[in-house]
């Protein structure tokens, strides 16, 4: 199997983990947002024991508080990510999901410095007024103008924020140390969250909140791997499969069935999604081709691999669930 093929089926496979989280998420009834986010912080620490067995320095860190940042990033990132899953129908807060890539490019600049150009821009607000198809103020068919749509976009900001946070900390970290922090971080900050609302859930929301805590992490897993393999240009679109998983789940499951407006907005936003993913990586390899001339050059016995740390700030760039 060609490296391709293999990278597509972990893109479709991480796809459908996502889309299994927060079918889960929505499929649980009674249980407090404090304690989904528990189980999800959880899960996540409980994903790097592993590594922390084989590797006891996996929490040395040279940028603590911008790990500590990272973490709190995810937390509240969790919190309004499955506050848009229980209140909105799954395809149209998925689609919303996939605006994170949208916000990136919005604050590349401020933050980052870096220079954005005009393409990318009239992409980004090609994007945005797909959020207008969807919302359609003023419909009386429309998306409510309430807590689960200001979730829905407060989690793809938190989102762009993570990416941001993750291409500064990949400059200097191991992903497993990204992801270590990332569940000390959520663990301490979710456990005294939950503690008031905190009551057995019953068995069967007891499984799915485990599911729900891994799913998440295998999820991100599954789409790093990916990434690994082929360019993240090349494997974006695939990844947006998630949005048929989560159309057809919210029919079979819950009765949703969307409308033209949300097939137009979904168009918009990952039209302008995938355009700028793959306007990036072109910038990208504008900007190393002569790096890599002058090193091979200087080096030229000498070839290099790139890090997990560098594929994990990759995979974050380009993915639609940057968590």
């Amino acid at each position: 199997m060609s490296p391709f093929a293999k990278a597509a089926l972990l893109s479709v496979a991480a796809g459908f983990v996502f889309n299994l989280e927060t079918t889960l998420v929505k499929a649980m009834e009674g249980v407090p947002l404090a304690t989904l986010v528990l189980a999800r912080a959880l899960g996540q620490i409980a994903w790097t024991l592993p590594a922390l067995a084989r590797d006891p320095t996996l929490p040395r860190t040279k940028a603590l508080p911008m790990q500590l940042f990272r973490g709190v990033l995810s937390v509240v990132s969790w919190y309004t990510y499955y506050l848009a899953f229980t209140g909105l129908p799954l395809a149209t807060a998925t689609v919303l999901s996939f605006t994170s890539v949208l916000f990136v490019t919005a604050l590349a600049g401020p933050v980052l410095g870096e220079k954005v150009r005009w393409r990318r821009w009239s992409a980004t607000l090609v994007g945005f007024a797909g959020v207008v198809a969807i919302i359609r103020p003023g419909d009386a068919g429309a998306v409510a103008l309430d807590w689960p749509l200001a979730a829905a976009l407060a989690s793809a900001l938190m989102g762009a924020m993570i990416v941001l946070t993750t291409k500064t900390l990949a400059r200097t970290e191991r992903t497993g140390t990204i992801m270590f922090w990332i569940g000390v971080v959520a663990v301490a900050v979710a456990v005294p969250a939950a503690l008031p609302t905190l009551a057995w859930p019953g068995w069967g929301n007891f499984g799915l909140l485990i599911l729900c805590g891994v799913c998440g992490p295998l999820g991100m897993h599954l789409w790093i791997n990916a990434l690994r393999m082929v360019d993240a240009s090349v494997i974006a679109p695939i990844s947006y499969i998630r949005l048929v998983f989560a159309a057809a789940t919210g029919v079979l499951l819950f009765r949703e069935v969307p409308d033209i407006w949300l097939g137009v907005g979904a168009a918009l936003i990952v039209g302008s999604a995938i355009y700028i993913t793959r306007r990036e990586a072109q910038v990208a390899r504008r900007r190393a081709a002569p790096l890599a001339v002058n090193a091979q050059a200087a080096l030229p016995l000498q070839t290099t691999k790139p890090d997990s740390a560098s594929a994990a700030s990759s995979g974050e760039s380009a993915s639609p669930n940057s968590r």
